[in-house]
């Protein structure tokens, strides 16, 4: 073994380490989340296939141009480095992780240049799509998807003849000789979002092992829109969304039919899990047939004098040895800083327990007692203290649910309602921003929906409260989130929701959960400290 390759092992080792430094929480939150989240499973096995493709990587790699970037690199790597720091202050996971595949791609045009970069364009992307995106992101993808599946499973079931009434995402069945109605609820699982994202991943790495060229010249920055096989990745992907939707509503209307002649065993145990591994597979097999179609219309004959004359350009560069040191002593600067930050702590603020919230608010009487979650439910809100009871005023019932963390940066953070209830069968329309006014003068932006579910109508508003701000946007709130986190050191928060019914009258109806927000924003800052 040469000593140019003995030091690139203990060099490449030390990159490795401080890499691993820096970002051993994130790496360690990242595989637990694969472990315990069925829809990003299959990041289990995306090291392994990245580790693959980059020894199957090594030789022709070998033949492209190292021209170190190093300002280029350093933007990235202190970019990368901002977004760690954001994303451990603001407790937001995908930031943190994203900006882990942004180090990677800084380091490697730090010491190899851009082209190397471009020529790991597949690792790369197949390194985001393992990473779980956002939950405000996730559920907008996740409840239009159940919106389809849902109808077009409903259309399945009454092909065969099935009565069936769809309510949001729940699917109602009678069985044949039952007095009991069954609900299919469409979750995340037989939307197709589960599968999406694996079906995405399998896409691009499909592309890869049926490419016909390998590199375009590194002359060419815009190569790659003339290139066949991006093309063809992107229709791929893009055709995993229908994919998934389709096959996943081919087994929900296979259990509403199974369902209607076998009742609720149909839902349950063996061969509902079955059915699952069996629309992976279809899934699967669609997606090889689309390849091998999208292959034949564009087969085009490689043009291997283009790959020698990428490859045959000279190396230049090397190892350098101030360029490395500074390097590493960036990464574990950044990893000392970022580490001290996130186990820093927060401060203790004082506040009473929801529990105490007044039975009177304004003309609001309360009625009856707290309301408790069950255990399942309280641990998916994984509030630190929570309240729901109901409220009476001229005849007229509300309810109040007030959801406190004492911190966000654990990833525990505020479940809007978007989120909850349209797996309960309520459909969410006519949103919009309404003004809050309090009897003390001051006014606040909330929002309100109009949600259905069957009979019942209701008027919702709700908004988010903590550290002295009052927001309608769950996305403003974030950002003041990470502000807060720096500068106050304080990430806590609540959300507050109000539902009554609409009656006779929407427009009384939003009057009077106007008039109820109101009076308990009044009183919220003894139990949501400002």
């Amino acid at each position: 073994m040469s000593a140019t390759t003995i030091k690139s092992y203990w060099t490449t080792g030390i990159v490795i380490l401080a890499v691993g430094f820096l970002y051993a929480t994130v790496l360690s939150r990242l595989v637990g989340h694969w472990w315990t989240d069925e829809n990003y499973s299959h990041g289990l096995l995306v090291p392994f296939v990245i580790a693959y493709i980059l020894w199957l990587r090594m030789s022709p790699m070998s033949g492209l141009p190292h021209r170190p970037a190093i300002w280029q690199g350093c933007i990235l790597v202190i970019t990368a480095l901002f977004m760690l720091l954001a994303g451990t202050l603001g407790a937001e996971l995908f930031l943190q992780r994203v900006s882990l595949v942004l180090m990677a791609a800084g380091i490697a045009a730090y010491f190899f240049g851009i082209t190397v970069v471009r020529s790991l364009a597949v690792p790369f992307l197949i390194s985001l799509l393992a990473i779980p995106i956002p939950q405000i992101i996730f559920n907008k993808i996740a409840f239009p998807l159940q919106i389809y599946a849902s109808r077009i499973a409903v259309s399945g079931i009454r092909v065969f003849g099935v009565p069936t009434v769809r309510k949001g995402n729940v699917i109602e069945i009678l069985p044949a000789g039952s007095v009991q109605v069954i609900a299919l609820e469409v979750v995340e699982a037989c939307s197709g979002i589960r599968s999406l994202m694996t079906l995405m991943a399998l896409a691009v790495i499909l592309v890869f092992f049926t490419r016909s060229r390998d590199f375009v010249k590194p002359a060419k920055m815009t190569a790659f829109i003339y290139n066949r096989d991006v093309w063809r990745g992107a229709l791929l992907i893009v055709s995993a969304i229908p994919i998934a939707v389709l096959t996943n509503a081919a087994r929900v209307t296979a259990t509403g039919v199974f369902t209607y002649n076998y009742g609720i065993r149909a839902t349950t145990g063996f061969s509902h899990e079955l059915s699952g591994w069996l629309v992976y597979v279809a899934a699967l097999l669609l997606l090889l047939g689309l390849n091998s179609l999208l292959r034949r219309v564009f087969k085009t004959k490689q043009d291997a004098e283009a790959d020698s004359n990428a490859f045959a350009e000279s190396k230049t560069g090397g190892f350098r040895p101030v360029a490395f040191w500074i390097l590493i002593s960036v990464l574990l600067a950044g990893g000392f800083f970022i580490n001290w930050f996130e186990n820093r702590g927060e401060v203790a603020v004082q506040r009473t327990a929801l529990q105490e919230l007044p039975s009177t608010l304004g003309k609001w009487k309360q009625k009856g007692d707290h309301i408790k979650f069950s255990p399942e439910t309280e641990s998916v809100l994984k509030t630190t203290d929570y309240t729901m009871r109901e409220y009476v005023s001229d005849g007229r019932l509300a309810n109040l649910y007030i959801g406190y963390y004492a911190s966000q940066r654990t990833g525990a953070t505020y479940h809007r309602p978007q989120n909850c209830l349209p797996g309960s069968g309520w459909e969410m329309q006519k949103p919009e921003i309404v003004t809050i006014k309090t009897a003390s003068g001051e006014s606040f932006e909330a929002n309100r929906f109009i949600i259905e579910n069957g009979k019942y109508k209701e008027v919702m508003i709700y908004w988010y409260q903590g550290r002295g701000r009052t927001q309608a946007s769950e996305y403003t709130d974030k950002v003041y989130t990470v502000l807060d986190s720096v500068s106050r050191r304080r990430s806590d928060g609540a959300m507050v929701r109000v539902m009554t019914s609409v009656g006779h009258s929407e427009k009384e109806a939003t009057a009077a959960a106007v008039d109820l927000s109101a009076s308990v924003s009044e009183v919220l800052p003894d139990f949501v400290p400002e």
